[in-house]
């Protein structure tokens, strides 16, 4: 391998580094401080979600961002804590010890550690195409479930109330509203404030960093009427200077015990980073690598398990920012490392007095824009396998644990992929003389010719489907009402035939000649003639009934048919043909 390729794929960063100008890195810089702006407030609101001090989502935000800026292949995506994976690390690490305590913390490390590493053995080996068997609905209904569940974990910080730890989100509910009535007013007003501050931001000044906005009102309220002296929870004192560094416990039985939900955690977040980045670079025209991008996620979550750092995966909203901003390359990222780290060296006493309910508001507010229960709607009009495996996934992400929920989506939709393989569409093709076109028989509602019927194949034929195919083009055959000669299969879309399916094609061609009927082939494509004359098929098809072209194929057939009948009793006029017969 040339020693330039090894450069850029242990380096991709030098790729786009080696043009890079000022201009761009001023466009970074900028962009890079925008999206800071938005990650600091972020980061320490979802580290609480993540049932961790909120000092550890800067450590997270600090070394993360870097990271997988310069090794990823999607140059605008913003890295960072994200709601849905603070989420999945407090589903997953709750059985094992409780939220903010030292062991906790320490599995969070471990958790990520082994994020990065499936990330990075996936992204080595080629594997990105794993990613396929996560499915849009399934990730929708997944989406759903889990911005009702992040709501009811902060409801709590954002009421004032103390609650126990719930693994289901019904008992959890139950739970608020019986306490509802020890709620602490002025954390209420509080949260509400920020929520509102928030919300109208975003909607008349999209520009301006809503959430820090909000955090600073809300905390210079509580200094100036001293509301933490009745009864509001602030953050408390943040740890000043930079994450140490830490290897992280990793042992055997822990790497079995959390193998399963790590999965699930990684192909998830991965699944939102990789949506949201291939979006923007299609529009950047750039050339994507979800393998490079697999490295990359692996990398930071890796290297940040070193440094105190929890999983990370890409941000949805801190993209959009990033983008909107004007960012060029991984350097805005590396731009808003640096600034959460001056933050932690400089900035932490200013983090003490921040109000936990306007960092709760802060999440419900960002996690109600996930929750949209249209998008299943849409799903189960357009295809109602995609809409039963996103409400299967919505229901079962409430009733049971999101990370279960998922794994049976993905597990559905793989179930719909080979039911759907194993029912082929076959179609009736004709031809509609008026428009002098071949189209879709049964659903234009329009007659073949009497004596050759034209079937079209929409799928490769293979073990799964082959007995299923050659069935329901026999019932085709059953149900027409004419003389048929011919029976001429179509294989343009066909690319592939098994054994299996050589052998059921056998079959059917003995079926079609004790009917009286004779089978012809048209557009079969070199791949499957190759298998036909390995297995031996082709030498029980006559040569005469082999075409390459549809009108060829047609011409043929339509000269060995009975043109008497075409004349006295065929009441249709199809082909040109026809006309010279009646």
């Amino acid at each position: 391998m040339p020693m330039n390729h090894l450069k850029y794929r242990f380096f991709p960063f030098l790729t786009w580094l080696k043009s890079y100008n000022m201009q761009d890195f001023g466009k970074d810089a900028l962009a890079g401080l925008t999206v800071a702006v938005v990650l600091i407030p972020q980061s320490m609101a979802y580290a609480m979600l993540a049932g961790l001090p909120p000092v550890f989502g800067l450590y997270a935000a600090g070394i993360t961002p870097l990271i997988a800026g310069l090794w990823g292949s999607l140059r605008q995506l913003a890295t960072g804590p994200i709601a849905i994976m603070s989420l999945l690390v407090l589903t997953t690490l709750t059985p094992f010890a409780d939220p903010g305590s030292r062991e906790y913390i320490e599995l969070s490390y471990v958790l990520a550690f082994m994020v990065g590493g499936f990330y990075i053995f996936l992204g080595v080996c080629r594997m990105g195409i794993v990613m396929a068997y996560l499915s849009h609905s399934s990730v929708q209904g997944f989406t759903a479930a889990a911005a009702l569940i992040i709501i009811g974990t902060q409801l709590p910080h954002f009421l004032g109330i103390s609650v126990g730890s719930n693994e289901y989100i019904f008992p959890m509910f139950m739970e608020i509203i019986s306490k509802i009535p020890e709620l602490n007013p002025p954390t209420l007003g509080l949260g509400l404030l920020s929520f509102f501050i928030i919300s109208i931001i975003k909607k008349y000044h999209k520009t301006l960093p809503a959430g820090l906005i909000a955090l600073v009102l809300a905390t210079s309220i509580l200094i100036f009427f001293r509301l933490d002296q009745h009864g509001v929870v602030i953050v408390g004192k943040v740890h000043k200077g930079l994450p140490y560094f830490h290897i992280p416990g990793v042992s055997f039985e822990l790497l079995s015990r959390l193998f399963g939900p790590v999965v699930v955690i990684s192909l998830v977040s991965f699944a939102e980073a990789y949506a949201v980045g291939k979006s923007i670079a299609v529009q950047t025209k750039q050339k994507v690598d979800v393998n490079q991008e697999l490295i990359g996620q692996g990398l930071a979550n890796l290297i940040g398990s070193f440094f105190q750092s929890y999983p990370v995966s890409g941000s949805f909203s801190r993209t959009a920012i990033n983008y909107a901003a004007g960012a060029k390359t991984g350097i805005s990222s590396v731009v808003s490392s640096f600034i959460v780290i001056i933050s932690l060296l400089f900035l932490t006493p200013l983090f003490t007095y921040i109000p936990r309910t306007a960092l709760a508001a802060l999440v419900i507010h960002a996690v109600l824009l996930l929750f949209n229960p249209s998008q299943v709607f849409k799903l189960w009009k357009m295809n109602r396998h995609d809409g039963i495996a996103a409400i299967t996934v919505f229901v079962l992400g409430l009733i049971a644990k999101p990370d279960y929920a998922l794994l049976i989506g993905v597990i559905m939709s793989l179930m719909f992929f080979l039911w759907k393989t194993m029912h082929p569409r076959v179609v009736r093709i004709t031809k509609d003389p008026e428009r002098n076109m071949f189209l879709n028989g049964d659903a234009y509602n329009k007659p073949s010719c009497p004596q050759i019927l034209h079937l079209r194949s929409d799928s490769e034929i293979y073990f799964g489907n082959a007995e299923f195919l050659m069935e329901h083009m026999l019932n085709q055959l059953d149900r027409q009402t004419g003389p048929v000669k011919f029976i001429l299969l179509d294989f343009q879309a066909v690319g592939f035939i098994d054994i299996t399916g050589i052998d059921e094609l056998r079959i059917f061609m003995e079926d079609t000649q004790e009917r009286g009927v004779q089978t012809a082939f048209v557009s079969v494509h070199i791949p499957v003639m190759n298998i036909y004359k390995s297995s031996g098929l082709i030498n029980e098809i006559d040569p005469v009934y082999i075409f390459d072209k549809r009108g060829t194929a047609l011409s043929s057939l339509f000269s060995r048919i009975d043109h008497d009948y075409c004349r006295n009793s065929c009441p249709y006029k199809l082909f040109n043909e026809c006309s010279s017969l009646k």
